[in-house]
């Protein structure tokens, strides 16, 4: 946008000294007192004179275009390669987290199998304990059992 301004001025500045020149010109040929002939040697003076300045005026102009076109180009290059730095770098930190990511899954899953592993571990000997205790329990009752059974018959053999 700024260079369509530049432009746009150093195109309107251009008009401005030329009809400016033209006018001032068209003054100085009215209000002066001379034959036609030396004012139409004045005007062709005047008017070279013009286009003189306007050609120097408008290199001047394509100048300064050129060099804002070079360094506007210049600039998005620049922003160019910036921007695939910046991505270049977004992927490798992008790869990082996930090799991380895999990893910390990959050690989270081991430990859970081994957790998994020592919980069925303690399952099977919880089941074993309990086994044994209702053993215990068992023989315990049987044998609470036979002395109940030892002790009516011993009581009633005392009544008898």
């Amino acid at each position: 946008m700024e260079n369509g301004e530049n432009k746009g001025s150093g195109s309107s500045f251009l008009k401005g000294v030329l009809l400016g020149g033209l006018i001032g010109a068209g003054l100085a040929l009215l209000y002066a007192p001379k034959s036609g002939k030396e004012l139409r040697e004045d005007i062709k003076k005047k008017s070279a004179e013009l286009k003189k300045d306007a050609d120097i005026l408008y290199e001047e102009a394509k100048e300064k275009t050129t060099e804002l076109i070079e360094k506007g180009l210049k600039q998005a290059e620049d922003l160019k390669k910036e921007a695939e730095k910046k991505l270049e770098e977004a992927k490798i930190k992008a790869a990082q987290i996930i090799e991380e990511s895999k990893k910390f899954a990959e050690q989270f899953k081991r430990k859970a199998e081994e957790t998994l592993g020592e919980t069925k571990d303690l399952v099977e000997e919880g089941k074993m304990v309990v086994k044994d205790k209702k053993n215990k329990i068992k023989q315990a009752v049987e044998a609470g059992k036979e002395k109940f059974q030892e002790e009516m018959k011993k009581g009633k053999s005392k009544k008898a």
